[in-house]
């Protein structure tokens, strides 16, 4: 068992959509390697064009609809399609220069802990499991949205064929969105779930007859994993901080947007189809945002609990009990954080956020509607 193993399947994955991830096993084909990244390339064309003429149909119809309703509707719909632009091609690109420049540096670390024996096969089969979760989820979200699509393309009559494959390209544009997520939370649950079983394993110490083991050997290996698992989250810091802020803050905008667009439907028509589109995409959207909050929580919190059990561990011997307070003091002090960029942390603490400037804009967006109707 290793982390080649273990990560695998999302590495698959990542190929299949054109982003090429370095193994941290020893095949790591160059011609591959340039297969997927010329591969990538036209993808990423793809995307750029398939917006550019979403953007162009959306300006043509924009003259059209802007004196059939108010100027709060039409600048919602234009800070969503800009939202979207940014979103779909500032994720892609996040993911293509991640994998060249930083992708390497995490996988480096993790051929170190492989190297030193850090890891049993029941952790790497418990590491395979989460990302296996992880793109079963993905796999089950971009279908759902392919079953919306599809259900909107055969309900609309008179639809062009231009009309359908934009309906195509917008779902299949979500999927760089979606895996981005799917691959941070992937690793960082990772990571979490190695503090844990740092921590448990000073469980175990604590709970067993240390008189004949080599409690020096046995403290150095403890210190030097978490300081590894520490130098992970630095590099998730760089490895995803533009991945994070294009995904965070899209999440606000597809919030604010959706939840603005649901109130005036239910207020003008009742609850209709349409509505429940846009309550779909909501909960998917808010779910997504949710898992991405809760992981670096998550990773806080194993550290956090890795101190606690640190802290049960008494040792009779006054030089050795000072080296773990020392250890513990390291530990608080240095808990590991993601942030997006630096810009903000990315925590529990922005579910209240999130919820909070929807109601306010929500407000506003709806004070200007109703006031120039």
């Amino acid at each position: 068992m290793s982390f080649q193993w273990s990560l695998q399947p999302m590495i698959k994955w990542m190929h299949f959509i054109g982003v090429y991830l370095e193994s941290p096993g020893k095949d790591n084909s160059s011609r591959f390697r340039l297969f997927v990244t010329a591969y990538g390339f036209i993808l990423f064309f793809v995307n750029v064009y398939s917006n550019g003429m979403m953007a162009a149909k959306f300006l043509q119809g924009f003259e059209n609809i802007s004196h059939q309703t108010t100027s709060s509707v039409l600048w919602n719909a234009v800070v969503s399609q800009t939202n979207y632009i940014l979103m779909t091609i500032g994720c892609q690109l996040s993911l293509i220069s991640g994998a060249v420049s930083t992708w390497p540096g995490l996988i480096h670390i993790l051929r170190e802990m492989e190297k030193e024996r850090y890891f049993v096969s029941k952790d790497f089969h418990h590491f395979r499991r989460i990302y296996l979760s992880g793109l079963g989820f993905l796999i089950a979200v971009i279908l759902a949205i392919l079953g919306i699509a599809v259900t909107i393309i055969m309900s609309t009559q008179n639809q062009t064929k231009v009309d359908t494959l934009f309906q195509i390209c917008f779902t299949f544009l979500l999927i760089f969105v979606f895996s981005g997520g799917a691959l941070f939370s992937c690793f960082g649950w990772m990571v979490a779930s190695m503090l844990t079983i740092l921590a448990e394993r000073v469980v175990e110490q604590s709970n067993s007859n240390c008189s004949g083991c080599d409690w020096e050997k046995t403290f150095v290996r403890w210190r030097h994993l978490y300081l590894k698992i520490s130098r992970l989250v630095d590099k998730m810091n760089e490895c995803y901080g533009f991945l994070l802020l294009f995904l965070i803050t899209s999440s606000f905008v597809v919030t604010i947007n959706s939840s603005f667009i649901i109130m005036r439907d239910v207020n003008d028509e009742g609850i209709d189809y349409n509505c429940f589109i846009h309550s779909f995409f909501l909960i998917i959207q808010f779910s997504h945002f949710a898992v991405l909050a809760y992981v670096p929580h998550r990773i806080r919190e194993s550290a956090i609990y890795l101190s606690k059990q640190l802290r049960e561990l008494k040792i009779g011997n006054e030089a050795r009990q000072n080296k773990v307070n020392f250890f513990i003091l390291d530990v608080l002090n240095s808990l590991p954080q993601i942030t997006a960029l630096g810009l903000f942390d990315v925590n529990l603490r922005l579910a209240p956020t999130i919820v909070g400037t929807t109601l306010t804009y929500l407000v506003i967006l709806c004070q200007l509607h109703y006031s120039a109707k």
